[in-house]
């Protein structure tokens, strides 16, 4: 009689503790969900070197990229905005491309890059150097970013792309993070001047956020 009541006892402790252990499971499975959906962004869709179609089509990668980023005379500025594919044409939203990940405690963020502000430009021997600095925002606050080196190859195979690779920013949302922007070139119209391609953003720190997609970039002459 005294085991059975022990082993009763034992029985109804034990269907006490498990409300406890699945509560403190819970935070882990939250992270868990959170972290797979942020990974849902990835960079899948981007192509790392497409096939250029020039307007002029008597140029080069080389040339056109030259006289592409050489059209006006810095400062200048790039806006970039998501696009069809399909029609080289800003999506209806018309503004930045984006990317999503989590900071800290899992929170999800949101990093937008409307574009780039053109400093200065130099040729380079894959192409061209630029001193750049970054239009952009993670949950609508700017990172400070300071100048970001970055450089437009232009390749043997005819291929072009423009990459501004392992920056240092701080976010005041998520502190500090390395940063890089890639931007392959599918078409470039020197009449327009803009270019077309797919894009690959990420950045790893204490916060980590990735994004892929299609864009368009267009050029702004710097207003005084």
């Amino acid at each position: 009689m005294q085991l059975d009541f022990i082993r009763m006892r034992s029985l109804h402790q034990g269907h006490r503790a498990l409300p406890s252990l699945t509560a403190l499971r819970r935070p882990g499975l939250v992270a868990a969900t959170v972290l797979a959906l942020a990974a849902c962004a990835g960079t899948g869709r981007f192509v790392d070197q497409p096939r250029l179609t020039i307007d002029k089509p008597q140029k080069d990668a080389r040339e056109a990229v030259g006289e592409l980023f050489g059209s006006l005379a810095p400062p200048y500025t790039v806006k970039v905005c998501e696009a069809d594919a399909s029609t080289k044409s800003c999506t209806a939203k018309n503004e930045g491309i984006s990317a999503r990940g989590v900071g800290g405690l899992f929170l999800p963020l949101a990093l937008r890059v409307n574009g780039m502000d053109v400093k200065a430009l130099k040729p380079s021997p894959d192409g061209l150097a630029l001193e750049t600095s970054l239009d952009a925002t993670v949950d609508g606050i700017p990172p400070i970013c300071g100048t970001v080196g970055g450089k437009v190859i232009s390749r043997d195979n005819n291929t072009a792309s423009v990459e501004l690779s392992n920056f240092y920013c701080n976010w005041m949302v998520i502190g500090n993070a390395i940063t890089n922007a890639d931007f392959s070139i599918e078409t470039i119209s020197l009449e327009e001047r803009t270019f077309t391609g797919f894009y690959k953003l990420t950045f790893y720190g204490t916060g980590n956020v990735t994004g892929s997609g299609y864009y368009k970039a267009m050029f702004i002459p710097k207003k005084n």
